[in-house]
């Protein structure tokens, strides 16, 4: 007769069975639990390596207990435009690293070294045309900008290395190391993902309006569209290209891509505190110094701004100008180039940084600088420097002043550039770091010059030169409105020499009173000085001939935050 209950080690084999199955049960339900809890960690993989870059080590999950789910903390960069000395950032607390291509920066800034970096540059330029989609594109112009500093000063070092002088001649004095004083400066922002809208899929760096604007310009690009009623912004130009778009509870975002191969050797931007002024428009001015305006109480202070032909008016106003010049400024002030930059190269401070053969800037105007450098250009301003020298050589022949007399402003003029071109100034885009150094000194000594001189009577004589200038644009058929093709720069100073400057010089003053000699020559002196300064200050600066200005002159300044997707 069989056994109806089973034996202890059947019930032994069932319980442990039992606990098997719960056992299996438990952990499933433990990595459903974990697994849900980890999902919370909304944005992890968004902030991945192949996304930021380096910036990636600074990703996180923080538990939050109290709310039993994940918290993602991630790293971005705050970006601005400062001093390489400026300790003040927009954060305070954080350090301040500024991008100046050394490895150094390269660490600081959480970018990968430069071998790594032109790696992937050459990969980038070999698919220019298919779309990285999956990187920050502000990891990208952090790359950008190191490349940029990095190949950009290691073009000027070399520069500097000039080949022995010829025999016979003394060596050249050493010249001080450049002191560039712009940089682009970074400080790390920690962020939640808590807090990125829903329709962000990348992370994001920050900056303001007017440090985007001058980031740009210090990397070439030139702005097409600049709509603030929509917020349509479009900037392109040495093989890159910055767009926006507007993100539903953020602000404006800007996208910045390479579409092409870049230049940062001699077409760098100079690096110097005007790039915070000339993409807005405004121009710093020899008469923005507090010990000369306090000098005589008949100073003014004066603001150049040209970027609208209302502002350009109220420039010109400023100055001195009559309505009826307005007027006429505003139906035609061209000839070979704008007016407008006679009157930047005869009053602007120099923004050349000694030691350095940088020489590019922004265009602070609305009119385009038709110029293209080169052996095949159709003008130079090296030539119009000759055609001007030779026409000095004739005045002072004719009004019988001693060539060697120092004392006389006009032939130590000559004489000054007669040393100069003892440097090769034939090519103006390749001039040695010996001729810009001597053609600095040369406009430093004219501006110590004007500075001299009553404000009065500088402005005196500029407003004389623009009002005869675009008098004469008035006629379609005048001499500086058919300059043919050939010998462009001697139809221009010619023509200036004989018919513009004795107008400028005049016989009344500005109270209709006879003037006398010693006043007559005073103006003449004023200005050949004026045009002289003008030639030289437009050897050390060049602007893009694609480069307008169209950035709202108001944005200056502006901290309008700016989002980098």
């Amino acid at each position: 007769m069989g056994n109806s209950f089973s034996s202890p080690n059947d019930q032994n084999y069932l319980a442990f069975s039992a606990l098997i199955i719960s056992l299996v049960a438990l952990f499933t339900t433990v990595l459903q639990v974990l697994q849900q809890y980890y999902s919370s960690a909304e944005g992890y993989r968004r902030c991945a390596d192949s996304v930021m870059g380096l910036w990636a080590k600074g990703t996180h999950r923080k538990l939050r207990f109290q709310e039993f789910r994940i918290e993602v903390v991630f790293e971005t960069p705050v970006m601005f435009t400062a001093g390489p000395d400026n300790k003040r950032g927009p954060i305070q607390g954080r350090e301040i690293h500024y991008i100046d291509g050394t490895e150094d920066s390269y660490k600081n800034t959480r970018v990968r070294g430069p071998q790594d970096q032109e790696k992937i540059e050459a990969e980038a330029t070999a698919r220019v045309h298919t779309a990285d989609d999956e990187r920050a594109s502000w990891v990208t112009l952090l790359s950008t900008l190191q490349l940029k500093e990095s190949k950009s000063r290691q073009w000027d070092r070399e520069s500097r290395k000039r080949s022995p002088p010829p025999r016979g001649e003394k060596p050249f004095t050493p010249i001080r190391e450049p002191d560039y004083s712009l940089a682009v400066g970074l400080q790390s922002k920690t962020r939640s993902w808590d807090f990125i809208p829903s329709s962000i899929t990348k992370p994001y760096a920050t900056s303001a309006i007017c440090h985007l604007v001058e980031m740009m310009a210090m990397l070439g690009l030139y702005w097409k569209v600049f709509d603030q009623s929509t917020w349509n912004l479009r900037a392109e130009g040495n093989g890159f290209i910055l767009t926006s778009t507007t993100v539903h509870g953020l602000g404006v975002m800007v996208v910045f891509a390479i579409t092409g191969k870049s230049v940062f050797e001699d077409r760098r931007v100079i690096p110097c505190m005007a790039i915070k002024e000339l993409p807005f428009g405004t121009v710093p001015n020899i008469f923005e110094d507090d010990l000369y305006l306090n000098k005589d109480e008949d100073t003014q202070s004066l603001e150049l701004v040209f970027g609208t032909a209302e502002e350009t008016t109220n420039t010109l106003e400023s100055l001195g100008c009559q309505a009826d010049v307005l007027k006429k400024y505003n139906q035609d002030h061209k000839h070979i180039f704008s007016v407008a930059f006679e009157i930047i190269g005869m009053l602007a401070k120099v923004f050349r940084i000694r030691g350095s053969n940088f020489r590019m800037l922004p265009n602070p105007t609305s009119d385009l600088w038709l110029k293209k450098i080169g052996a095949k250009a159709s003008w130079k301003i090296t030539t119009l420097m000759e055609v001007f020298q030779a026409r000095l050589q004739e005045l002072i022949k004719n009004e019988g002043i001693n060539p060697q007399d120092k004392s006389n402003r006009i032939a130590a003029i000559a004489m000054q550039w007669n040393r100069i071109a003892e440097h090769n100034c034939t090519d103006e885009a390749n001039l040695s770091l010996e001729a810009r150094e001597s053609i600095h000194d040369a406009i430093d000594e004219t501006t110590s010059y004007l500075l001299s001189i009553p404000q009065v009577e500088v402005l005196s004589v500029l407003v004389a030169h623009i009002s005869r200038v675009v008098e004469v644009l008035e006629n379609p058929m005048s001499p500086l409105n058919t300059i043919v093709l050939a010998n462009k720069e001697d139809a221009l100073l010619s023509y200036y020499f004989y018919e513009i400057r004795p107008h400028v010089i005049g016989n009344l003053d500005n109270n209709k009173r006879p003037l006398s000699k010693a006043e007559k020559e005073q103006r003449n002196t004023i200005w050949i000085i004026l045009i002289f300064r003008m030639l030289c200050w437009l050897l050390l600066h060049d602007f893009d001939k694609s480069d307008v200005k169209i950035v709202p002159s108001d944005l200056k300044g502006s901290r309008m935050p700016i989002y980098i997707g």
